[in-house]
């Protein structure tokens, strides 16, 4: 669906092109970044027949358009005549740091889920017994799957590169010299000071390394003659970046990702059925107000060190849930238009995509938007009593290989927990679901949406 004709529309409510500072997008929806909250008409862009929801947040204008994400965001840009990065905006150190990870992870995250989803579907492939771990297309295969993992820091370079505006091979560079055989996990002796610590599989030591080598590399460059201009900056910043990253920079950011790791572990084992509870109750939240870019920016680190992680393994019930309950409410509506939302809804769910059916079916609907969130809570806390976590990026129902490893081999809680997800969903809400639902004003909507 093209919205393109409506951006000026758009632009208009939300006070003008001057009111307008910044452009961005996630997953789901456009972020805009205004100078001046009350110019913006909220009322009349929810009025828009292809917006599903506008809210203000703070400085922040968050819309839920119908269509493609990045086609919105490519045609709002166009039509304030903005450069590819939306231009630039200030940010408080919090929002700027959480927001700088997710820039870096965030492209990396396509082949993590696909590694991740093979790599699960490699173990059940060898408890069925339909490969031999010793067969070339089972380590084929895993050398696919395995290698994401393992050489992270070389895309994690390269995706970090970019974001400051350096070569994206000097990155990859960087992190292929930390994964490299005589570095990693190896004593360095510089000038009788020694370090030591193991970089594969590590996200935040190069992210650091590069931050450090990008400012030296734009100091460089334009002062560099031009017949060296090619190389110089890189050389120049690599003899200086790389020391220091592998004496201060890299074992110091390690002991801080390791530090926030613990942190986590110990409130998922502190009592895992309360944390996959409390988690499982507040995760439609996190979708609800877009928080889910700050959530995988601390979380993704049990991710990459392999320790597993029960915010992400309950993400994926709970889309199953939110699944069920669309489904219910398809059965049980009277309302023709509503019933033809509800289906689609309920097959984009479990494909791991919420948002219709949050914004569409259960927000306006407040008493079935916290039933809702009560069976996530529920199938949450069974996730933590089951000790189930998730190992690799991957959405919906091609979540469910993501939480094998090699050392967790056991499908059947985890698919017994996918069931009861979806039926917990579907009957909760099946059995709750009265024909006042069916009735949603313009009212409704608006103060649903508003809250």
């Amino acid at each position: 669906m093209d919205n393109a004709s409506i951006m000026p529309t758009i632009i208009k409510l939300m006070g003008g092109k001057n009111n307008i500072k910044v452009v961005a997008n996630c997953s789901t929806r456009l972020r805009v970044q205004v100078s001046s909250p009350k110019s913006v008409n909220v009322d009349m862009l929810n009025q828009l027949k292809n917006i599903k929801l506008a809210k203000v947040n703070d400085h922040e204008v968050q819309l839920l358009l119908s269509g493609d994400v990045q086609k919105n965001y490519q045609a709002l840009i166009k039509t304030l005549d903005f450069n590819d990065e939306g231009k630039k905006k200030r940010q408080g150190p919090v929002d700027f740091v959480t927001r700088f990870i997710g820039d870096v992870i965030i492209p990396v995250l396509g082949i993590i889920t696909v590694c991740g989803i093979m790599k699960g579907l490699l173990i059940l492939a060898l408890q069925t017994h339909l490969m031999s771990s010793k067969s070339g297309l089972y380590l084929s295969l895993y050398a696919v799957s395995d290698a994401v993992f393992y050489f992270l820091p070389v895309f994690l370079g390269c995706t970090t590169a970019k974001r400051l505006g350096i070569p994206q091979f000097y990155g990859g560079l960087v992190g292929a010299a930390l994964v490299y055989p005589t570095i990693t996990g190896k004593a360095l002796n510089f000038w009788g000071i020694m370090s030591r610590s193991r970089y594969v599989s590590s996200f935040l030591p190069v992210i650091l390394i590069v931050a450090l080598m990008a400012p030296i590399f734009k100091w460089v460059q334009p002062k560099s003659p031009k017949v060296v201009r090619n190389f110089l900056p890189g050389l120049v910043s690599l003899v200086i970046a790389m020391p220091i990253g592998l004496l201060a920079v890299g074992p110091a950011s390690n002991a801080l990702a390791d530090g926030f790791s613990w942190c986590i572990q110990w409130f998922y084992n502190f009592n895992p059925i309360v944390a996959g509870a409390v988690i499982g109750a507040l995760w439609m939240y996190v979708t609800l107000y877009g928080l889910f870019g700050i959530v995988i920016s601390v979380v993704v680190i049990n991710i990459f060190n392999g320790s597993g992680d029960l915010t992400l393994a309950v993400s994926i019930f709970n889309v199953l849930v939110v699944a069920g309950a669309s489904l219910a409410i398809a059965f049980r509506t009277k309302d023709p238009s509503l019933r033809d939302d509800a289906y689609p809804a309920c097959v984009t769910a479990i494909f791991g995509v919420i948002q219709p059916a949050l914004y569409g079916l259960l927000l306006p609907r407040k008493r079935l938007f916290r039933l809702t969130a009560l069976a996530s809570a529920v199938v949450g806390a069974l996730a933590g009593w089951w000790g189930i976590r998730k190992y690799a990026m991957g959405s919906g129902i091609f979540g469910l290989p993501t939480m094998l490893n090699q050392t967790h081999t056991a499908f059947l809680p985890i698919l017994t927990n996918a069931l009861i997800s979806f039926v917990l969903g579907f009957v909760l809400i099946f059995f709750a679901y009265r024909h006042d639902d069916d009735v949603t004003s313009q009212a409704t909507s608006g103060s649903s949406q508003t809250n």
